[in-house]
C-alpha cells in the first residue's frame, strides 16, 4: 500500500507515516490499533520475533549503547523500507519465506 494511501486511512500526513516507518516518531497505541485496522493485522503482527524481557535501547534513545545495536537497528529499518517498496505481495511474501529459511541456518 502507498504511503499516501495508507496515510489517507490514518488521517495523517504521509510525511508521519514515514516518520514512523524510519523510527523517527513513535507510534500511539491507538494510532497502531487503527493501522492493525487498516493493514488488516493483529497488533501482535508488529512484535512476532522480539524476545520478551527488558526493551532494549534504540539509536534515537539517549542511553542506546553499543554502535553494533544501532548498525542493526539501521539495517532493520533499511530492511523494512525496501520491503514496503516491493508493489508484488506474493514477491513479499516470498522474500519473508527466503528471510526464513536463512535464519533458521
Amino acid at each position: 500500500m502507498p504511503q499516501k494511501e495508507l496515510a489517507r486511512q490514518l488521517g495523517i500526513s504521509f510525511q508521519q507515516v514515514q516518520k514512523y516507518e524510519s523510527g523517527a516518531n513513535r507510534i500511539s497505541a491507538s494510532k497502531l490499533w487503527q493501522l492493525c485496522e487498516v493493514l488488516d493485522v493483529t497488533p501482535g503482527y508488529f512484535f512476532e520475533g522480539l524476545s520478551g524481557g527488558r526493551a532494549r535501547a534504540t539509536p534515537a534513545d539517549p542511553g542506546a549503547g553499543n554502535d553494533a545495536e544501532a548498525r542493526s537497528a539501521r539495517q532493520v529499518l533499511d530492511l523494512n523500507q525496501a520491503f514496503q517498496r516491493i508493489p508484488d505481495a506474493r514477491v513479499r511474501r516470498q522474500v519473508v519465506q527466503l528471510v526464513k529459511s536463512l535464519a533458521r541456518n
